[in-house]
């Protein structure tokens, strides 16, 4: 099974719903720890410029999908938002994870290199998506952060809630604080 390595400027119409369970795993989601898929993916989408690191607004920049071809079509195009302070890239996805229509994937980075969240967007709001995300293995609360383990300089959380953008729609996110 190959991986297709697209561009994230690439226009594509993205196919209909996929599971995509196997390639969006998590090793342990107790911890919010990506499997190797999952982590290769998403280090793909963002492609991180160690030459550019002087200049906190240039060292990031939309990377590519990389899926199985079976895969690539369910994903859309990698956006990147610049703000102050932040950068975000999230791309737009046809399929299921954990049952879940999973709408879109976000990576929001803070200047200075500290430790990014990762948000999966579901198409349901949280309470239909908390049970199904119990199972799964994240230890979730609706709107309120769960810390996961002790502090190593950074508190890692998981968090519920519903999208800023449309609240029919619900975020599970994977940070740091």
């Amino acid at each position: 099974m190959g991986a297709a390595l697209l561009s994230g400027c690439a226009d594509r119409q993205m196919a209909g719903p996929a599971v995509l369970d196997g390639l969006l795993a998590f090793e342990d989601p107790a911890m919010c720890r990506p499997g190797p898929e999952t982590a290769r993916f998403l280090q793909a989408m963002v492609v991180v410029d160690p030459q550019a690191v002087i200049d906190p607004d240039k060292h990031l920049r939309p990377g590519r999908i990389d899926a199985p071809s079976s895969l690539a079509a369910h994903f859309g195009q990698i956006e990147m938002t610049r703000h102050d302070g932040w950068t975000a890239f999230s791309v737009r996805v046809s399929g299921t994870m954990l049952g879940l229509p999973l709408h879109a994937i976000h990576q929001t980075f803070p200047e200075g290199g500290d430790p990014g969240d990762l948000s999966f967007e579901f198409a349901v709001p949280p309470p239909a998506a908390l049970s199904a995300l119990r199972r799964g293995g994240f230890p979730v609360e609706i709107n309120q952060d769960v810390s996961l383990g002790p502090p190593d300089g950074y508190e890692l959380f998981v968090n519920l809630q519903a999208s800023p953008d449309a609240p029919d729609r619900s975020l599970l996110t994977c940070g740091y604080r």
